[in-house]
């Protein structure tokens, strides 16, 4: 079912008895968002992103909006490059 076919059913007191998909449910939520975040809101959550990754999660599915602005933003994502070499070249040296 499509994502706006299910909330036209919910705003005629239907109720939704078909599930929407995880990628129905990230478009809405990034709607609701404004779905716009600025280069200052991702510099701001470059770090968790960053360290998000390296644990081997799915920063892309756990923060889409960075990774959307990452995605198309140049100057961001030469940042993230940048912060996750040095987070690499720093797991790399030994505690002393």
């Amino acid at each position: 079912m499509r994502l706006i076919d299910w909330l036209k059913q919910l705003g005629q007191g239907k109720s939704a008895d078909v599930e929407l998909s995880d990628a129905s449910v990230r478009d809405l939520i990034r709607y609701l968002e404004n779905c716009d975040v600025d280069c200052e809101q991702v510099f701001n959550a470059l770090d968790l992103y960053a360290e998000t990754e390296i644990r081997k999660e799915d920063a892309a599915r756990l923060m889409p909006l960075v990774h959307d602005h990452l995605e198309t933003c140049l100057e961001c994502c030469d940042e993230y490059e940048a912060l996750l070499d040095v987070l690499a070249k720093a797991s790399e040296k030994p505690e002393a």
